[in-house]
Order: C-alpha cells, then structure tokens, then sequence
C-alpha cells in the first residue's frame, strides 16, 4: 500500500511540472547567483578592506558593518540593500572595497551580499572581522617643566621586525608646520622596539635637564624650554614589514598611508593664578604715537607681551586649534618670540614704546600680556583690544560753568542714570556741561575705580583699597547694567572730538571706618598718572578736600601732571595765600557756609586769577543768590545740570 501510494505521488509530481513549470519555478531567485566569496581581508586600525569573488552577472554588492554581538541579526538580501551600503560591481568576478572611519581594537560582524540587474541575489554572508590597535601611551608623570610618557605598542606588531615613529612637538609649530619636522621644535627619531614597550619614561622625558640627546655621538637639542602649562602634541606611528620609505634619518615601512595616526595633546603642570591679572592701558593717536602701559600684579616680577593686528590674532588663534585659552602658554613661549615680536621684561610698570610697532588706523589690534610669578608655577593673563583713534588734544569751550553733580543723575534718574556711571556722564555730555563730577578710589591692585562710595565708604559692599577693581567690578552692577566704570573708562567716554565737557575729578578725604589718608593720597597720584598716560590733562581738573596733610600733597601730584586743581574747605578754613601758596588754582566752597558769606565776598572782589567754584545750586532761589557774579565763578555744581544751564542761557544766551 505505502509503495503505490509512492508512486501515485511520483506520476502527481511529474504530470504537475509538466503542465505549470513555467509558472512556478522549482529554484527560489536567491540561488540564482553563486554565494559571495570573501578571499582576503586586511585588518588595519580604523579601516578594513574587503576582497572578495562575485558572479559576472552581478551588477551590485551591498554590506552592513557593525560591531560584533552574540546574536547575529539574520538579514535578509531586501534588508541589506535598503539598510546597508550599496556598491556597483566591476564584472571582473573580483572587488575590492575599504570601509573607513571604524574603531580601532573592536571586533565587527559585516554582512554582505550581491545583485544582478535582473533582480536576482545572492544569499547573505555573514563574518567577523578584527580592527587592529592604535598605539597606546602611558603618562608616567607631571611638572611644570617635565613631561614623562611610557608608550605601549599594539599587539599585531612584532618587535623583532617593528619600529615606532614617534615625536613629541610644541603646539604652534606643530599646527603651523603642518606636522612635518621643523629645526625649531620638532624633532623625530628612530627608536628601537624593545619586547613591545619603550625604555620607560626616557626618551619622553623632555625636562629642561634632560633636552640634550645624544645620536651617534652626535648631540641634538630635543626641544625649547618647557614652561608651566606649556601644551605639546605627541605624535606615533606605526612601522613593520615591507617596502620601506626613507622619513627623516632612518629607514621606515609605513603601514598605513596616512603617516601618524594618533595625535594627543599633552600638559605640563598647569600654573597656578596671580592674585590679579596685568592691567592693560592704551592712548594711541592714528599717527602711531601715543602710549601702551602695563602695570604687573604685586606677586609677578615677569611679563611677556605683544602687539598683533587683527590677522594675526586669527592666525594664532588657528595655531592653537582654535582654543584660545591657550592664550596665555602662546604668550610667552619661544615660538611666540621668535615668529611674534613678544618682549620680555622685568619691570613692573611698563610705558611700551611704539615707534617699532607701524601701527596703522582703522585696523583692530591685539595687546596680550602673560605676568608671571615664582618661575611661572604663577600666571595671570590678560588681552585687549583697541583700535587708533584720533583723540582731541582739549575739549571745545563751553558756553558755561555748569559742573553736573555724579553727570546729573538726580535729574536724569536713578535707575536708568546712577551716579558716576557712563550713562550719567554722556548725559551732562549730551547737555554741554562744562564739566562732570565724579569721585574717584583707589584699589588693592593700584587702579582707580569711579564711584560714589555709601556712608560707609563702601563700593559694592567691599572697601576698594582691600579688593582689586576686578573683584569690585565683580560684586555687582549699577542698577541700569552697567559695570562701575574705571578712570579709564571715564576718560576714554570723555575724550571725543567736539565735546566741551571735562572731568571734575573729586579727591575725598575717607573718614570711615576710620581716616585712611593714605589710600585717599594713593587715589590722587594714581589718577595723575593714568590722566597723564593717557594724555588727558586738558580733559580733567580735580578738588581736594581734606585736611593739611591731603591738601599738601595732593596738590604736588596735580602740579607734576600739568592737572588744574581746587581745594575744598569748609568756610574761609584758609585764606586766599595760604591755598595759593599750596599751589591751588581755585577755592571750591559749599552753599552750607552761605552763598554771600564774607568768604564768598571775598573772592568775588579779587582778580581773575583768585578763582571761586560754589555748589550745589539746585533750585531757582539758589540761582537768584549767585546769578549777578555767576559768570565769573570757575564752576558751578549742581545735581539739576539741565535746569541750571536753561537759567544760565536765559540771562547770558546761547
């Protein structure tokens, strides 16, 4: 029974494949083609080239490559040529393919198929295959002029036929170089493999003891002087068996085409910071001529400084890979000296003379300036960016005496005009005061900050003589934004051409916590010289106001800097001689003492030469007191500038 039911099966089979064997076929359109072959793979560190053997009819071949897991995914051909990379065949039965960009020392499975014009595919093959391993590096240790690296090299190299090209370079030169060697501070070269590792330390130990190497009896210096935070690029490739290539003084097989194919950048030990940065000042005229200071933090007893143009900047910007924190090791590297005209210096303040520069206008220039400390192991850095201008040499002359109190912020408003800020100064500017007053303090790191301190003698919660202007600036902002503006910054605002206003630079005795003359002093001839650096003298007049031994020596700073100064006193604390014979030019006195007191009087009837400012005249019952001899008083303050000036115009005009 089982035999002929065989049978029947048999005749069944054939009668059907004679009749609808057209229809369908007995072969699935996945056999058609014969399976891919792989003959050969070549493993590199993040590239793996495929040969493999193919049918003649195909016209394309596809792949997927993916790092190797235990379940492998069972692709279907469809899969592979909408998901993967498809390729088109060269009908010569062989291909070779590359595929780039892996990880190096990872274990990848590629699946892999191929297709002919007429639809038809091959079945998928699937492999593993291994990337090889890069080189790998040890930093053994750190200081701030050592660096010490133990390289380890990758298993598939055999030190009995292997070598290592390795270099260890200065950032810039490096960058700038392009890699390739360079006299200045690039040195390559040959070095033995030993058991697969480097003499440990070694012949990486680049110290400032150590740069000195002997090669054949010859001796070659290895590198510039480290320095602290100094950045350098280790480079290594790797070298075996085959043709060789002549690559600096010896003989190497590159296995791979690209030469080095790891760069890590490494650091000596970082320094630490100075208790401030550098202060940096400019005062150029479009001539060229004029002033660039810097003044150096009481911990640093080293500076390195340049001058570049705006091109320059970018270029070494570029050379440091667009990192511009590192700034700072460009700043006074050896590099830098020799390719950017960096100067070093001692001193502690320093008036940068220019005639070498050939400054240009109209073209953006960068100062940066790198202090140092004990050897470097202490750096701050600090850049600034200016550009030549063409400052007044004095303001125009205005049409009146109106000094406005702080620029006028009590009539101005508060919020949007605080006192002693730029907006408050191009505010009385903007109304053609003949000056504005501002206080002035001196700060930790010698600078001047302008402010109006609280009853306290307080700027922004802090004493200005126990913090730096940067610490102060720091602690807040003025209540419409504004940083608390330096002298400088003062100055800069002030020194436009066809502005008639000036600065009225108040000097004040500090009485709390406790009288200080000292640092009040200190304010006094740090602001004459900064005037003077700046060659704002017909720009600023000052008043003192103290006692004897304020008004005694503030009065000298004033006359050394070529700076018009008055003095302030309570009533008729000294007569007309004794201020004359300090060397004042004017009498400041306060309506408090009465506006037509003996003391006033007094004044009004003496030559021109005996000078009287008043203040604070801020209403019109004050106006009317002083209005018959207010055209012969050097000054008038008051916190009302506008409405003074309006008084002003309409009993003298326009």
């Amino acid at each position: 029974m089982k035999k002929n039911f065989y049978w029947i099966i048999l005749f069944a089979t054939i009668l059907f494949a004679a009749c609808g064997g057209d229809d369908y076929p007995t072969n699935s359109p996945f056999s058609e083609l014969p399976a891919v072959k792989i003959i050969e793979t070549s493993e590199e560190c993040t590239s793996i080239t495929v040969k493999m053997e193919v049918a003649v009819v195909a016209d394309y071949f596809a792949y997927i490559i993916e790092p190797h897991t235990e379940v492998v995914p069972n692709y279907t051909p469809e899969e592979l040529f909408s998901k993967g990379n498809v390729n088109s065949c060269d009908h010569s039965g062989k291909v070779t393919f590359t595929i780039n960009n892996l990880h190096d020392s990872t274990l990848y499975d590629i699946h892999l198929c191929t297709k002919s014009s007429a639809g038809l595919y091959s079945d998928v093959l699937s492999t593993t295959i291994w990337t090889m391993s890069l080189t790998e590096f040890t930093i053994l240790s750190q200081s701030p002029t050592q660096i010490k690296v133990a390289v380890q090299l990758p298993n598939g190299l055999l030190p009995s036929s292997s070598v290592v090209k390795w270099s260890i370079s200065d950032l810039a030169t490096y960058n700038h170089n392009g890699g390739n060697s360079n006299y200045d501070a690039h040195l390559s070269l040959y070095e033995a493999v030993y058991e697969n590792f480097f003499t440990v330390g070694y012949d990486f130990d680049i110290s400032n003891d150590n740069r000195i190497f002997t090669k054949n009896g010859v001796e070659f210096e290895r590198y510039e002087t480290l320095q602290p935070g100094q950045p350098m690029v280790l480079l290594l490739g790797e070298y075996g068996e085959g043709a060789h290539l002549l690559w600096g003084d010896g003989y190497y097989t590159p296995l791979f085409e690209n030469g080095y194919f790891r760069k890590r950048i490494l650091f000596t030990t970082k320094p630490t910071a100075l208790a401030t940065k550098p202060v940096l000042r400019t005062n150029m005229l479009s001539t060229g001529e004029g002033s660039i200071s810097i003044t150096l933090p009481d911990d640093a007893n080293e500076l390195f400084y340049t001058v570049v143009d705006h091109s320059q900047y970018a270029e070494i910007v570029k050379l440091l890979d667009n990192d511009e924190s590192l700034l700072p090791w460009f700043t006074s590297s050896a590099f830098a000296a020799k390719h950017y005209n960096v100067m070093h210096t001692e001193n502690k303040s320093n008036i940068i003379n220019t005639e070498y520069l050939n400054l240009k206008t109209d073209v953006e220039y960068y100062l940066l300036a790198n202090a140092w400390g004990e050897g470097g192991l202490k750096q701050s850095f600090a850049s600034l960016k200016f550009t030549l201008v063409v400052p007044p040499a004095a303001p125009v002359e205005a049409s009146n005496n109106i000094i406005a109190i702080g620029g006028g912020t009590k009539e101005a408003g508060q919020y949007q005009y605080p006192y002693c800020s730029i907006a408050s100064l191009k505010y009385a500017m903007s109304l053609g005061c003949y000056a504005s007053e501002a206080d002035i303090h001196w700060t930790k790191d010698n600078q001047i900050i302008v402010a109006h301190a609280d009853i306290n003698g307080k700027i922004n919660e802090l004493y200005p003589w126990e913090n730096t202007l940067e610490e102060i600036q720091a602690a807040g902002k003025l209540s419409n934004g504004e940083t608390i503006p330096s002298l400088e910054d003062y100055l800069s605002t002030v020194m436009v051409n066809g502005s008639c206003t000036k600065l009225c630079l108040h000097v004040e005795a500090i009485t709390k916590p406790k009288p200080r003359d000292a640092e009040s002093l200190k304010a006094c001839e740090r602001a004459c010289e900064i005037i003077v650096e700046m060659g704002a003298q017909k720009f600023c007049e000052m008043i003192c106001a103290g006692d004897y031994l304020m008004l005694t020596n503030c009065v000298v700073y004033a006359k050394e800097a070529g700076i018009d100064i008055g003095a302030m006193g309570s009533s008729c604390s000294y007569n007309l001689l004794e201020y004359q014979d300090m060397g004042y030019r004017w009498h400041h006195h306060d309506k408090k003492d009465g506006l037509r007191s003996t003391c006033v009087k007094y004044y009004i009837g003496r030559p021109k030469s005996s000078q009287l400012s008043l203040g604070a005249i801020d209403n019109d019952d004050e106006w009317r007191e002083i209005e018959s001899f207010s055209s012969v008083l050097r000054g008038i303050t008051t916190n009302y500038p506008k409405k003074l000036i309006q008084l002003w115009q309409e009993r003298y005009g326009e």
